[in-house]
């Protein structure tokens, strides 16, 4: 069954908006699938199913807001913190909700779940305090009044999803989980912890400013738990290179669509710098690993790349074009310092030069460099964290 087209300009505007670009790009990791057997909307970690009557009864702006609550009900962890059922799914939403009333551009549908008493409580807190007895009235009568959001709710009911579960907000639920291929590399849980920062760095390096407050806390769990870094380096890389607009023809999938819709284009919008740390403190192993993801990395996005050798001081640079090979050999063998890749890549900058992204291959032994404005990933070779950007534990 076709994607209407309003859903498609949901996910246009997520990614264009000021105010959702972060939203926009964890939006980009759920398919869109039609099934009239749902009442409303669900996820399962990677796809969206939608009912096409549902769709069809929302404005322009709720369906912007059930794409982002559907989006968010993955990237907040739903599936592995709360139970995939009515109170797990009432839970999610009152979270959810909170955190998009605050968005502009978007709309809840009539019955969503919004309540002031559980602005800044954790789902697991919600779900607790669902479970409790509601107090009595006046009358003795139990003050049940769970389910309730921004209007009445009148003619919500409880439909049901697909695999029986009720959308007791009236504004899309999240199922179980799908299942894991067997040669699968990453968890669910692993792919929504690196597509949290990859929306955070794209926000950034797109001039949207960081991510919304209320997901500080998620990328801040995410910036120190990294189970697979060359993923998480294949991904920062590929976060360097933006999407943008062509106009000059339609996008073939919307050839019959009553307006034109723009195709896609790939625009490279700076260049990589990796850092070595060459104080000897990263033996060979780890190295030739790292060399290797550097053209992998620059062979996948067509990039040019700058390779710093540095322990003590800034000792080699190189300049690299897609298809160059990494020279083999680093040059240092000193101390640890990290200022001075962090001076030499201001400089650059200071120069004209673009720079998207600094990857930084160490052990984080040694003093602190001060904040950088440019996204920075640390791939770190022990249990040490910088003090800014991301750090990724490396294994071999």
């Amino acid at each position: 069954m076709t994607t209407p087209i309003s859903i498609d300009r949901a996910r246009d505007w997520a990614l264009r908006s000021p105010h959702a670009v972060f939203y926009g790009v964890l939006a980009s990791n759920l398919a869109d699938v039609m099934d009239d057997t749902i009442a409303t909307a669900c996820t399962d970690g990677k796809v969206i199913r939608w009912s096409p009557k549902f769709v069809a009864s929302l404005t322009e702006e709720e369906i912007r807001f059930v794409l982002l609550h559907e989006t968010l009900h993955c990237a907040q962890g739903h599936f592995w913190r709360l139970p995939a059922n009515k109170d797990g799914n009432i839970a999610g939403d009152y979270a959810i909700n909170a955190t998009l009333a605050k968005v502009a551009g978007i709309k809840a549908p009539a019955g969503a779940l919004l309540d002031a008493k559980f602005a800044d409580m954790a789902e697991e807190e919600i779900l607790a305090s669902l479970a409790k007895p509601e107090p009595e009235d006046e009358q003795g009568q139990p003050n049940d009044d769970k389910g309730q959001g921004q209007g009445e709710g009148e003619g919500q009911g409880e439909p049901q999803q697909g695999q029986g579960e009720p959308d007791a907000g009236g504004c899309g639920g999240f199922c179980e989980a799908a299942p894991e291929a067997p040669e699968a590399k990453q968890t669910l849980a692993e792919k929504w912890q690196g597509a949290i920062m990859q929306a955070d760095f794209v926000a950034k390096s797109t001039g949207a400013g960081s991510a919304p407050a209320d997901m500080q806390r998620l990328i801040d769990a995410a910036r120190v738990t990294a189970p697979d870094w060359k993923q998480e380096m294949a991904d920062f890389v590929k976060s360097a290179v933006s999407q943008r607009n062509d106009w000059s023809r339609s996008a073939r999938r919307m050839a019959t669509a009553p307006c034109i819709y723009p195709r896609r284009r790939a625009d490279q919008i700076g260049q990589i710098v990796f850092v070595r740390d060459t104080s000897g403190s990263v033996d060979g192993a780890v190295l030739n690993a790292f060399n290797a993801l550097i053209e992998s990395a620059m062979a996948d996005t067509s990039c040019s790349a700058i390779v710093l050798d540095a322990d003590a001081s800034v000792r080699a640079e190189y300049r690299l074009s897609a298809g160059d090979a990494v020279p083999a050999t680093a040059k240092g063998g000193g101390g640890t310092a990290f200022q001075p890749s962090f001076e030499r890549i201001a400089g650059i900058i200071e120069a004209g030069e673009a720079v998207a992204g600094v990857v930084y291959m160490t052990d984080l032994e040694g003093p602190q460099a001060g904040a950088c404005d440019v996204p920075t990933l640390w791939l770190c070779t022990t249990d040490n964290v910088a003090d800014f950007g991301r750090t990724v534990r490396v294994r071999l």
